[in-house]
């Protein structure tokens, strides 16, 4: 005979917070709460530029080839301006093939930073060499 029988608790599964719209998306729990760039403040846009060099805070990056404008619009049905930064290894930079491309998605400036639109999720994006422009005499 074997021992009697425990009643069967159900254990609620823990929720993680969604760090982009993708995992919002999937159904990972979304606490609405997001970053913006303050008005009249620098965005993403006038941080970054094509040429510069970047890298994020878990480690990848490259040179800059755009950077594209976006926008989630939440649950509440509020609208949230983003970037996304597409960039290439700096050996495929200026003869690079679409497969070269790799993306920051969800970017946005809050007080000279470039963090990620969910604030769940810490990632942050920096500038590590700016590009130069082509009238700087020092080129050449």
């Amino acid at each position: 005979m074997g021992l009697p029988r425990r009643a069967h608790h159900t254990k609620k599964p823990r929720q993680f917070a969604a760090h982009s719209a993708y995992q919002a998306q999937l159904g990972f729990h979304d606490v609405g709460r997001y970053r913006r760039t303050p008005p009249n403040a620098p965005t993403v846009a006038d941080l970054v530029h094509g040429g510069d060099t970047v890298r994020t805070s878990y480690g990848t990056g490259g040179v800059v080839i755009a950077v594209d404008e976006h926008s989630f619009t939440a649950r509440t049905g509020e609208t949230f301006p983003h970037f996304t930064i597409v960039y290439v290894a700096p050996d495929r930079y200026g003869r690079h093939r679409d497969q070269d491309r790799h993306w920051i998605s969800e970017c946005v400036a809050v007080d000279g930073r470039i963090l990620m639109l969910f604030e769940a999720n810490d990632d942050e994006v920096f500038v590590v060499a700016r590009s130069q422009p082509a009238s700087d005499p020092s080129i050449g």
